[in-house]
């Protein structure tokens, strides 16, 4: 029940990255209305994964499981959490730079947009190694680890992309709200980081358990 529901939470919260690069798309091809569409199914997707992590939370908490196994899990569940909650602090800011119409140049919302793909991917992974965890753990721990390697490559993503903020001549408010964005995005990355690496635990730990 407890997984079924994990399963459940890992969708939603990638529905939500999914809409965040939906909304970047849009706004790479000057469509705002498109934009501020997606940007109203993330703020559902993420309601969603905020009922559904409050759910596991209380399966939880009365599961039949070791207390090591049950902290586990509940860590899992809140840092997937963090991902939705972050994703959806990147989507506020972007949606208050459409709202007071400030101008972002094309090759800004590019980079925003090639960090949100990553972000979505990343999101993939953990859910077809959520999908595995349990029954091919081989399978699960490469979906994690691939998780990591698109960390780094958002890291990267996103020290180019503040380089380009820093030199571009744009208005103060779209530089106050895209460095806002950039940090949502960064922490939504490092959260996937954060769940590949407790799914790694549960794995090893499990490995490790006298039959």
């Amino acid at each position: 029940m407890v997984m079924s529901g994990i399963r459940d939470h890992v969708r939603a919260v990638g529905d939500a990255t999914s809409e965040l690069n939906k909304a970047v798309t849009a706004l790479c091809g000057s469509d705002p209305a498109k934009a501020m569409e997606a940007l109203n199914r993330m703020l559902l997707l993420e309601q969603e994964a905020d009922s559904l992590e409050e759910r596991m939370s209380m399966e939880l908490s009365k599961g039949d499981m070791e207390p090591k196994e049950r902290e586990d899990l509940m860590r899992l569940v809140r840092r997937m959490d963090y991902i939705a909650d972050w994703s959806k602090e990147a989507g506020m800011n972007l949606q208050l730079i459409l709202e007071a119409g400030v101008k972002v140049p094309c090759s800004l919302w590019s980079h925003y947009h090639e960090m949100t793909i990553e972000l979505e991917r990343a999101t993939k992974e953990l859910r077809a190694s959520i999908e595995n965890l349990g029954i091919n753990d081989e399978k699960a721990e490469r979906h994690s680890r691939e998780v990591e390697r698109l960390e780094h490559v958002l890291d990267e993503l996103y020290f180019v992309t503040k380089k380009e903020i820093l030199f571009s001549d744009i208005d103060p408010r779209a530089v106050f709200l895209l460095r806002d964005m950039l940090h949502g995005i960064e922490n939504a990355s490092d959260s996937c980081k954060d769940v590949a690496d407790i799914i790694h635990i549960l794995i090893t730990s499990d490995a490790h358990k006298v039959r």
